[in-house]
């Protein structure tokens, strides 16, 4: 059954003509040099047909003697062996064989001495001996893997026959038998025992592996090969076939051995994909094409556009798996050289996909007007699904042509294009949601919007429609499953590193807010999702305009600040819960539950780790207000003694992420020996941030050392603050300008929680 991408929709693509112009057919010269291989060994393989085969004077030797040598065989390798061509098993000697028509005369008008001339026959004798012995072993050897019951022992047969091949020094031998060799795999092959399958894979190993040898023989083994193929009834032997031609093609590799055929290669192998019907022989079809298409890329480049038809006719096929449609969409963009060398199909084709877009969609739209359908007006349910598939395969060929779709390339990928063609997708997807919702349309619509707004960036307009889309993508998380809600957190993080320094403060807002499904995703049950999630947040806490960064902070710490608030009013009614900088007032009047709390302030927390140690960030350095110090050592009530009894991990999340800050940044120690004043030698930047962090030192002494000396620590914790504390002494001792602070009220603290800490560990061991 044919897959080719026909009609009326898809018609046409394939039949543009391509200009390979970058892809002339170039003489080989290893063609040549085989061709003269080729000719001496056939000269070669004459000489040996004028020669006995057979002694005439002996008896012929019964199988059993053949199995014997064949065992003496095996154990010394592959030489001739003892006493085979003497004349004790009734040779005649070289020179009464050849003195009637001697072939080999010497027409040197040297005189040799009797010693050179007999040396020189027993060299031929040698020779042929040789040869006879290497013959005998591999009929002995093709006769044992055909009659042999036991399946270990074939196996072992078969390898010993593919080592053959494969080091076999006489490829004379091979040719001579070649016909023998090719009947006894084919049978092997076409064997139907399922026991036997994995022997069957190994002789179309070995078929490869002889096709490969004789590079000079590739063009009848091929021809052979593709005619038992052609004429199989029965899948899996196909299957077996070209598994024997892939196997032949990559150990070929790039040595270009068979250049001279490889044009006959292509041809079968389009004609056989054009057929295949099943997805087993479709994918081991297209790997033997994908071999030819990396060795050999100019006689693919001819089939490249044929070959594309077939597979995108697959890959808009919805009724296959999603794992076929995946692997065909790899399959195509692993031919970016291709699609990128031939820009007026690829655009083109993409052209066709968006107009039968459009034609299903305007199809969807009828249904929305209520008009009356006309018969030959698929319904919703054929329309949806082909939809779907054309938004898939159109980000598949997007992602083929790879970096080369971009304005920035220049014609005939424009900014024009671009934006053309991504308003032209956000309708489709609006309208096809407007009449039915398909989770299937909604995820490659979103996966397509995600291709092309890698390429632009969204201004005026189209920026507009695409956050619109974004949020409205969003909502509808929350009737769908994992996949798509995977698909919306990429395109969201997408959209807000595209548009970055533009995206305005609202959709930031409408993205955090209490009743954002943004944040309901945090809570998914899977970890791929919950991730996701955290992409977005930092792209978010990543950006670059201070304002737009300012709101998504607040909203974050306005956040936290709640979900505090309901932790410690169930410890200390009275308390009047955490500083009142980090409030925000859309979080004022609402209470989380217990467990949503602690979750949503460790969540929070993991996704500051992240972005307050990037370095040079601006969340990170001095732009916002609290700083993430100021925020961890003093607004989230790290020193809480009620908090760290009944919400330990609480205190040690917080405590870490201050630990990793602080570490990120040398704990502030050369900050602390800076004078109050900037010099004049140091950058705006660097004296505003020396300024601003100029006293964490000393906050941070009194902080470890006020946490030390406490009694109710959760024992993780106790072993981070040590832990902290020896990185602070190695890094005090390390330097004679840190001495000043040695004197400071702090460190004096900090010793006292030393030794508190000391104490408590002595009293520790004696009671236990």
């Amino acid at each position: 059954m044919s897959r080719k991408a026909s009609g009326s929709r898809l018609s046409g693509a394939h039949n543009l003509q391509p200009h390979w112009n970058d892809w002339q057919p170039r003489v080989d010269s290893v063609s040549a040099s085989q061709d003269v291989v080729k000719s001496g060994e056939l000269v070669s393989a004459a000489l040996y047909d004028v020669l006995p085969s057979s002694c005439p004077d002996q008896p012929a030797v019964p199988s059993d003697a053949y199995a014997a040598e064949d065992t003496h065989q095996e154990e010394g390798g592959y030489g001739a062996g003892q006493g085979v061509c003497d004349n004790t098993f009734g040779w005649k000697s070289v020179g009464q064989e050849l003195r009637p028509n001697d072939v080999t005369t010497d027409l040197t008008p040297f005189q040799h001495g009797t010693r050179a001339l007999a040396s020189k026959d027993m060299k031929k004798s040698q020779d042929r001996g040789m040869a006879h012995s290497e013959e005998s072993r591999l009929v002995n050897l093709l006769r044992r893997v055909s009659r042999e019951d036991d399946r270990d022992r074939r196996l072992a047969t078969l390898k010993q026959l593919k080592e053959f091949i494969s080091h076999s020094e006489s490829k004379v031998t091979l040719v001579k038998q070649l016909d023998t060799i090719l009947s006894t795999l084919n049978d092997i092959l076409n064997e139907s025992s399922k026991l036997l399958w994995e022997l069957r894979q190994d002789a179309a190993a070995c078929l490869g592996l002889l096709c490969t040898v004789l590079s000079y023989e590739a063009e009848r083994i091929f021809k052979w090969l593709f005619l038992k193929l052609t004429s199989s009834g029965r899948d899996e032997v196909k299957l077996l076939y070209l598994v024997a031609a892939q196997r032949a093609l990559e150990a070929a590799g790039e040595r270009k051995a068979f250049s001279h055929v490889m044009q006959l290669v292509m041809n079968n192998l389009q004609s056989i994909l054009e057929n295949v019907d099943t997805p087993d022989l479709l994918c081991q079809s297209v790997k033997c094409i994908l071999q030819v298409a990396r060795c050999y890329p100019h006689v693919f480049s001819t089939n490249f556009r044929d070959t594309v038809d077939i597979l995108v006719g697959w890959h808009i096929d919805h009724t296959q798996k999603q794992s076929v449609t995946q692997q065909v969409s790899g399959w195509l963009q692993s031919l970016e050289q291709f699609w990128v060398a031939d820009l007026t199909f690829s655009t083109t084709l993409l052209g066709q996909f968006l107009e039968d877009m459009e034609a299903y969609a305007e199809d969807l739209n009828h249904v929305v007007s209520g008009e009356v359908l006309d018969e030959d007006i698929p319904p919703p349910s054929v329309s949806l699904p082909k939809l779907a598939a054309l938004l898939r395969v159109f980000s598949t060929v997007v992602r083929s042509i790879g970096e080369r779709f971009n304005p920035f390339r220049g014609p005939p990928i424009t900014e024009v294009y671009v934006t053309d063609v991504l308003n032209r997708v956000l309708a489709c997807v609006t309208t096809a949601k407007q009449v039915q919702f398909s989770e299937a349309v909604l995820t490659a619509g979103n996966e397509c919007v995600g291709v092309l707004l890698a390429s632009v960036e969204p201004c005026g307009q189209l920026m507009d429609a695409v956050l619109v889309y974004g949020l409205d993508q969003l909502d509808c998380c929350r009737a769908c499953g994992s996949d798509y809600s995977l698909a919306v957190l990429s395109l969201l993080t997408l959209i807000v590193d595209q548009i970055n320094t533009k995206l305005p403060v609202t959709f930031v807002e409408k993205l955090l807010a209490p009743d954002s499904q943004l944040l309901k995703l945090r809570f998914h049950r899977e970890k791929e999702v919950m991730s996701a999630v955290q992409g977005v947040y930092q792209a978010l806490l990543s950006l670059k305009n201070i304002p737009t960064l300012e709101a998504a902070y607040k909203m974050v710490l306005g956040e936290m600040a709640c979900a505090l608030s309901s932790l410690t009013i169930t410890l200390a009614p009275a308390f009047s819960g955490p500083c009142p900088s980090i409030q925000h007032p859309a979080f004022a009047s609402l209470t989380l539950p217990l467990e949503k709390a602690q979750f949503t302030l460790i969540f929070n927390l993991t996704t500051l780790t992240t972005i307050g140690n990037t370095k040079n960030s601006l969340i990170g350095m001095w732009a916002l207000s609290p700083t993430v110090f100021a925020l961890l050592s003093h607004n989230l009530m790290l020193v809480h003694s009620e908090l760290a009894i009944y919400y330990p991990a609480i205190q040690y999340a917080v405590l870490y992420t201050l630990y990793s800050h602080c570490t990120r940044h040398d704990h502030f120690i050369s900050s602390s020996l800076s004078s109050s004043s900037p010099s004049l030698f140091d950058g705006a930047v660097i004296s505003t941030v020396t300024t601003a962090t100029k006293k964490h030192y000393s906050t941070l002494l009194s902080l470890l050392g006020g946490l030390l000396v406490k009694e109710h620590l959760y024992p993780e914790t106790r072993r981070l603050l040590l832990t902290w504390a020896q990185e602070i002494s190695v890094l005090m001792k390390k330097s004679d300008t840190y001495s000043p602070l040695f004197s400071l009220p702090s460190f004096n603290k900090f010793c006292r929680g030393l030794l508190a800490n000391v104490l408590y560990s002595c009293c520790f061991v004696i009671f236990c």
